[in-house]
């Protein structure tokens, strides 16, 4: 019997390996299958952190230096406007200009309300400023100037973003109601020595080239005192 085993697997020839072994595991469960089919994505990515430009507002670590600047710049019968507070950083400066009307205003003419009560871009409100070198630059009471729209479209865009040519009037907020309305603009930079000129015009009021000038040697020489807190 041994011998004849032997010669069978001579016959045969010698035994072979498995290549593979296949092995029964259990099922996985449905609520696992289901769970990977509607899970939610991962969370976005972390927003990038905004970091302003130098023109584009006050700088966080300054006080700045207040400007005695408290001056009409222009008087009608039935509406005026005065500079009421003017504040100086190193990169430029920021102040509030009051109106006072003889009648009460509709908020609608000064941009608030509904859109279907606000006058045409070309009527409302526009404010400008004007260095004593010929350089000017203008905004409205809620819309910053196209300079600094183009900067951060640039920026989505991927774009490397230019630096818009100064004066950059930017406005700041305001508010009021009735006969008074106060707003504040930011203005970058400091402006040579020499008159600033305050420029407006309200063609819904028919108030149109009307002007004021202030002291910008005076709003130079506080920027340039403004200390850093940190």
């Amino acid at each position: 019997m041994f011998v004849l085993w032997q010669g069978i697997k001579t016959a045969l020839g010698p035994a072979r390996r498995p290549i593979a072994v296949l092995r029964a595991y259990p099922a996985e469960p449905v609520w696992r299958r289901v769970w990977h089919r509607f899970k939610p994505p991962p969370p976005p990515p972390p927003p990038r952190q905004f970091t302003p430009p130098p023109w584009f507002t006050d700088p966080d670590d300054e006080l700045g230096v207040s400007v005695p600047v408290r001056q009409v710049l222009f008087s009608a019968p039935e509406v005026s406007l005065a500079m009421i507070d003017c504040v100086a950083y190193s990169t430029g400066f920021r102040f509030s200009l009051a109106m006072r009307s003889k009648h009460d205003v509709n908020a609608g003419l000064m941009g608030f309300g509904p859109p279907s009560s606000r006058p045409f871009d070309e009527e409302q409100f526009r404010f400008g400023v004007r260095f004593s070198d010929g350089r000017e630059g203008s905004s409205s009471l809620h819309r910053p100037p196209g300079g600094v729209m183009a900067y951060f479209q640039a920026i989505q865009e991927g774009r490397e973003p230019e630096v818009p040519a100064g004066p950059v009037v930017s406005p700041r907020g305001g508010g009021g109601g009735g006969k008074r309305w106060e707003f504040t603009w930011w203005v970058w930079p400091l402006p040579p020595d020499g008159p600033v000129t305050i420029t407006f015009e309200w063609p819904a009021r028919n108030i149109t080239a009307a002007s004021g000038e202030v002291d910008g040697a005076a709003i130079r020489q506080a920027g340039e005192t403004s200390t850093k807190l940190w």
